[in-house]
């Protein structure tokens, strides 16, 4: 047997051993993928429909806020979200002596009232219809696909604060299961969040203070606002991360 002859098969031994490593590690994978529980990770959008996570949104919201507000008698408050409004009764309620709700988005915008009912506009978190220093509280509604750049939102919402003012932010949870890249994706491309540190560093740059930070998941309680068709993907996102709360404080020197 010639030198080259005895290469060429030792080389076709070779490709024979890799060929069969290759397809034992494919064999391996897929028996630890079905077997071992190691499962792709899906983000939220791709698991429920976008109305679906509107209402654990909004649910989650209730049950963070509904003991957080303060006193609010003598102030004016404002509410900032993907319409409709649904802070401003309790704002109301809260005692405020004036609230506006701003409807960002296509939402449909509620009825105007009275400053005993509240007042309701459309507007921009970007570019908001209010003039400087004017409310004392503020609910910003922010975990939307409208919320765009998070600095331009925090700065705009800080200017119409007052001085020694508060309020609370609401945002996406920047550790949940969102997709990073597609046209569907609940959080913006252009958001600017990839840690919390991130939120800080915001609120630093605009004047205002985080005093104190909550979060949310999806938990037990969130069982009840998924179909019976989706309670495969509630099983999968049990326990996600899903809202950031930001408690701030807007320095009366600032």
């Amino acid at each position: 047997m010639s030198f080259e002859q005895a290469m060429r098969r030792a080389m076709e031994a070779l490709g024979h051993v890799v060929e069969s490593v290759i397809g034992k590690a494919k064999q391996a994978t897929v028996q630890v993928s079905t077997r071992g529980g190691v499962q792709p990770i899906l983000s939220v959008e791709s698991q429920i429909p976008a109305p679906r996570i509107r209402d654990i949104i909004e649910a989650s919201t209730q049950k963070v806020l509904s003991n957080a507000l303060p006193d609010l008698k003598g102030k004016a408050a404002l509410e900032v979200g993907e319409g409709p409004v649904s802070w401003s009764g309790r704002l109301l309620g809260a005692n405020a002596a004036l609230v506006l709700g701003v409807e960002i988005g296509g939402g449909s915008v509620g009825r105007q009232g009275d400053s005993s009912r509240g007042f309701v506009v459309r507007g921009n978190v970007a570019k908001l219809p209010i003039e400087n220093d004017r409310f004392n509280y503020v609910v910003a509604r922010l975990a939307t696909q409208l919320q765009g750049d998070m600095v331009r939102a925090f700065r705009e919402l800080s200017r119409v604060m007052s001085p020694g003012s508060q309020g609370v932010f609401v945002d996406y949870h920047p550790f949940g299961l969102y997709a990073k890249r597609g046209a569907s994706r609940v959080r913006p491309a252009d958001s600017g969040v990839q840690r919390i540190e991130d939120y800080y560093r915001f609120c630093r740059q605009v004047g205002l203070r985080v005093v104190d930070v909550r979060e949310s998941f999806i938990d037990e309680t969130a069982r009840q606002l998924f179909r019976e068709e989706e309670i495969a993907a509630y099983r999968n996102l049990k326990g996600t991360p899903l809202l950031i709360f930001l408690f701030v404080y807007k320095p009366k020197g600032a």
